[in-house]
């Protein structure tokens, strides 16, 4: 929704050229950037995934640091960092609630090892055949079933982006996003296919360069649609032999001159788009995998006058673009489930590999990479090389994180992690206003520096709303002092308490934390929809939890006025622990309050009914503001050890309907 993919994809549509990062629009308090833990401490590090298959492509497991071979520009590396991932096959669970229903706090200490996978419906070039835009829907949504709990996806359009999000594990919102597909415009608009066309292949340009922002991930892009009718030839046949040809600096050459463009024609332009693809896929080793919505294809297929889904150079395009970088090709069937499978396979076993360049030169020129395995008969995909960075912007870059860290925290596709967090955000109603007021609730666990005497940390905050376009909306600066007493070591979690108002629509949440003493920063981002509380007719705030002992909070009042409990971003309880909800029913309009009956619910990972209660939220209950708090005792003391699901339920009665919240906890 809010990523720099999507702000660039919508520039692509509108011919702006657009940054999200509000520093360097002149906006708000915050700017950016970020790295894998595992890296960390050696920033001067060149970083590689490394996937490895066989003849059969599937990945190959079991390889050691002495299987691989590094050169650089021809020269043997050193390996320093070695990393074997293995993500098992996302096994079903075994109640639904438990893949349906993501945890309304997030954290960044598990960004570790994450497969990150993008999205790309390609709106702009799908024609009006029905079963095509059917099939836009299904195959996106059966990708997102096969989707483990530790993979991250984006959901991307390639015309109408106002409906994309960003990267999450969250499943609903994926699917939401999907489920927003209307229609592909290519054989519906005055101002002819080519626009939309370039839409298209410009889309899949800016997608992989942005996932080339994260070197040590792996990442792939599936893309949903029909392709488009351009001749690739020109541009896939030098990848056949290595993407691209060489110069003899060792860089990756096309001719993208304006005068062979311009020789080109429109098939030109957009066959040079495809090239800048194809070398931003080479550098930043990300696959695109293609997946035809239209099915089997057949000669003399007509809708609405128009040939559709007939047997041309859009399967010529999927098939180039798929095996250009890397990724495969799903076309011709109507039996995608093979293909998704394999997707998911072939991204499920590779290797992170770091090296220090023998050239220590800062002379910001590019440097070819070639990892070999050991063993004949494998295929190795990897970035193909990297820009060596200049002395003077390197040192410019270190100033700028140094004078700002936590901008420095914000910067990068996906969050921070060197300092781990935890965040959850609800809306409130605030009377006689439009605005809710949005109470944050973030945690951090800080890691202590060891000292013989009594001292005091400073860890600065930022947290800052951005809008669908990638504008931002407000924010706010904190600071938390931590005291720490002498002799204490390992880590000092807390909590802090923020509010911001905003206007009802979707938002991210930027938040960063950096602790000065440590040079330890980290950052986290929250997607969060805010209703219109000023409808008539019933609604429901979000759910909050209470929980005592409480951990260190500050400011204790810093939801003051907006709800009358302390709340904790805590969702893993002791059966010791003292824990209740909290949820607040509004009546907008101007009509008599009525009597909102009330089901409170709890079920273990079994589904298994172990709460069930009635309420009611009676008229009197709401007073002159029209809303009424409702606190729910969860009993942890008699709760196994597992996971387990609070829902609240309110029955609207003016029409049939019932309003849901749902929370997620676990008992240890």
């Amino acid at each position: 929704m809010l990523s720099a993919l999507t702000v660039a994809a919508v520039a692509a549509q509108r011919g702006q050229v657009l940054n999200p990062l509000p520093a360097q629009r002149g906006q708000g308090p915050l700017p950016p950037q970020g790295t894998l833990p595992q890296f960390r401490s050696q920033v001067d590090l060149v970083h590689l995934d490394v996937s490895v298959l066989d003849r059969d492509r599937r990945p190959v497991t079991g390889l050691g640091p002495s299987d691989f071979t590094i050169l650089e520009n021809g020269q043997p590396q050193t390996l320093a960092v070695f990393n074997a991932v293995n993500i098992p096959v996302a096994v079903p669970p075994k109640t639904a609630w438990l893949r349906d229903v993501a945890p309304d706090v997030r954290s960044n200490e598990d960004q570790r090892e994450r497969r990150i996978f993008l999205i790309l419906i390609d709106d702009a070039a799908v024609q009006g055949a029905p079963h095509a835009m059917v099939n836009v829907k299904k195959v996106a949504a059966d990708f997102i079933d096969r989707l483990g709990p530790s993979d991250l996806a984006a959901v991307v359009f390639t015309r109408d982006n106002r409906n994309s999000q960003d990267f999450t594990s969250d499943r609903s919102r994926l699917l939401a996003a999907v489920n927003k597909y209307t229609v592909g415009f290519r054989d519906m608009s005055r101002v002819g296919g080519d626009l939309y066309f370039r839409y298209s292949v410009d889309v899949i340009r800016r997608a992989v360069e942005t996932l080339g922002n994260l070197p040590d991930r792996r990442k792939a892009i599936v893309y949903v649609g029909q392709g488009v009718p351009v001749d690739l030839g020109m541009a896939a046949a030098p990848a056949s032999m290595g993407i691209g040809s060489v110069s003899a600096g060792g860089d990756i050459v096309f001719d993208g001159s304006p005068s062979a463009i311009a020789q080109r024609g429109e098939m030109g332009q957009l066959r040079h788009l495809m090239e800048q693809a194809f070398l931003a896929a080479a550098r930043a080793n990300v696959s695109v995998y293609t997946l035809d919505v239209c099915g089997l294809r057949i000669e003399g297929q007509i809708a609405g006058g128009v040939p559709v889904c007939v047997p041309g150079l859009e399967v010529d395009y999927l098939i180039n673009v798929a095996t250009v970088t890397g990724g495969h090709a799903v076309v011709n069937t109507n039996n995608f489930g093979p293909g998704l499978d394999g997707i998911i396979a072939e991204n499920s076993s590779y290797y992170l590999l770091g090296y220090q360049s023998n050239d220590t030169r800062q002379d910001g020129k590019y440097r070819r990479i070639e990892v070999r395995v050991n063993t004949p008969g494998y295929t190795v995909r990897t970035r193909t090389g990297y820009l060596a960075e200049k002395a003077q912007p390197a040192a410019k870059r270190k100033a700028q994180l140094e004078a700002e860290p936590i901008g420095a925290a914000l910067a990068g596709v996906l969050p921070k992690g060197d300092l781990p967090m935890r965040l959850t955000a609800v809306p409130f109603a605030v009377p006689g206003k439009k605005e809710a007021a949005v109470a944050v609730m973030l945690s951090v666990k800080q890691p202590i520096r060891e000292t013989g005497e009594r001292t005091t940390e400073r860890v600065d905050m930022a947290v800052g709303a951005y809008n669908t376009d990638g504008k931002y909306q407000g924010g706010t600066r904190l600071r938390a002092d931590v005291v720490v007493r002498a002799g204490a070591t390992g880590l000092a979690e807390y909590e802090v308490l923020a509010r911001l108002d905003l206007k009802p629509g979707r938002y991210q949440l930027r938040t960063a934390a950096n602790v000065g003493a440590l040079a330890t920063s980290g950052s986290l981002y929250y997607d969060l929809d805010v209703p219109n509380f000023s409808d008539d007719g019933v609604s429901l705030s979000g759910l909050v939890f209470r929980m005592t002992p409480a951990m260190p909070i500050a400011p204790i009042d810093g939801l003051k006025g907006v709800i009358p409990i302390v709340p904790t971003t805590q969702r893993t309880f002791r059966s010791t622990d003292q824990v209740s909800a909290f949820v607040r029913v509004y009546q907008g309009g101007r009509n008599p309050a009525v009597r909102v009956p009330l089901r409170i619910q709890v079920r273990n990972d079994e589904n298994v009914t172990v709460l069930d209660r009635q309420d009611t939220a009676e008229p009197t209950a709401f007073g002159t503001e029209r809303a009424a708090d409702v606190n729910v005792a969860l009993p942890v003391g008699r709760l196994k050890p597992g996971e387990y699901l609070l829902t609240i339920e309110a029955t609207v009665p003016q029409k049939p309907g019932v309003l849901k919240r749902e929370v997620r906890f676990s008992i240890q």
